[in-house]
């Protein structure tokens, strides 16, 4: 899963600065499956959101999804080596969220997801990362991922999903917490993660979105 660098400017310490940087955003809605006997979602839903997001993004967003897996994926295993959850703040039974991935550190065969979830209101609900794997079924040796897996890691295009986070990284801000998770979500993110969580049924559909809240064809 290639990485593709641009260069940091010097506006924002540790911020890389990419043509359009998006995120891929979706809307869930706490169910009562989801919620402890007092009325708030499980921590272990937070990585659930994780796991939505990721899925959804491969299927939702590839109208010839068998084709593809069949093809492109046929001798490929997609392993989870790393989970990662920093759980914030509760959501009610009923509550929307806004779930926000982008990609990080990227190689021929690993990638690191990176995940934001907020609440209607824009507070954070919860942050961490996914450390993907591919590796050969029979061999178990890592393999080049197809491009089914590398679309949205091309930061000289519009749709690319490369954090913008660095120096420190994504996953090292989530581990630091405190003032560093602060940093993940700025007003520009909570501004998108409000705009998503709060869309009507009609208008809560997944999307590529950037901070100027313009979207992009999956």
């Amino acid at each position: 899963m290639y990485n593709h660098r641009a260069a940091v400017d010097g506006s924002s310490p540790g911020t890389t600065r990419y043509p359009r940087m998006a995120y891929f955003a979706m809307q869930y809605q706490v169910l009562f499956h989801d919620t402890m006997a007092y009325g708030t979602h499980h921590h272990t839903v937070n990585v659930k959101f994780q796991n939505i997001a990721r899925e959804t993004l491969l299927f939702w967003s590839n109208s010839n999804v068998e084709g593809a897996w069949v093809e492109q994926l046929r001798d490929i295993v997609m392993l989870t080596r790393e989970s990662h959850s920093l759980n914030l703040e509760p959501v009610p039974l009923g509550g929307k969220v806004a779930i926000l991935m982008t990609y990080e550190e990227a190689t021929r065969s690993t990638v690191r997801l990176c995940f934001r979830v907020m609440d209607q209101s824009g507070r954070p609900v919860s942050c961490g990362y996914q450390v993907m794997v591919l590796v050969h079924k029979d061999t178990h040796e890592l393999v080049t991922a197809p491009p089914l897996l590398t679309q949205y890691l091309d930061v000289s295009t519009e749709k690319n999903l490369v954090e913008r986070l660095t120096g420190p990284s994504f996953a090292e801000r989530v581990k630091a917490g405190g003032a560093e998770v602060k940093r993940i979500f700025p007003d520009e993110v909570r501004q998108i993660g409000v705009r998503i969580a709060c869309a009507d049924r009609h208008d809560a559909y997944p999307r590529l979105i950037d901070e100027s809240l313009k979207e992009y064809l999956l």
